[in-house]
């Protein structure tokens, strides 16, 4: 009978250290995961940044082209540039030099 107490009491007594070191190690997972999604995140911002700057670069180009050719004032040398080019009237021996 002295066995079976000593041995329930053994066990109860290595229940909470084992519990308590199961939950230390599940939130210590979850916490590395934390961090290496944060790293993958921090990486896609800055890959996503870069995609946004070169965006605004090839925007600023569109309305530059745009403003070539609005209603109010049409570059003559432009809209010829884009009539021999997007048209073909151009001939095979002309040379088109874009802006």
């Amino acid at each position: 009978m002295k066995n079976k107490k000593s041995i329930f009491y053994r066990l109860r007594e290595i229940t909470v250290p084992l519990f308590a070191l199961l939950v230390s190690f599940y939130f210590g997972a979850h916490a590395f995961k934390s961090v290496v999604t944060q790293n993958m995140l921090a990486d896609e911002i800055a890959a996503l940044k870069f995609r946004q700057d070169s965006l605004k670069s090839e925007r600023k180009v569109l309305e530059f082209h745009v403003g070539l050719i609005s209603s109010n004032h049409v570059d003559p040398d432009y809209l010829d540039e884009l009539v021999r080019k997007n048209l073909g009237f151009s001939h095979p021996d002309e040379i088109i030099i874009p802006r």
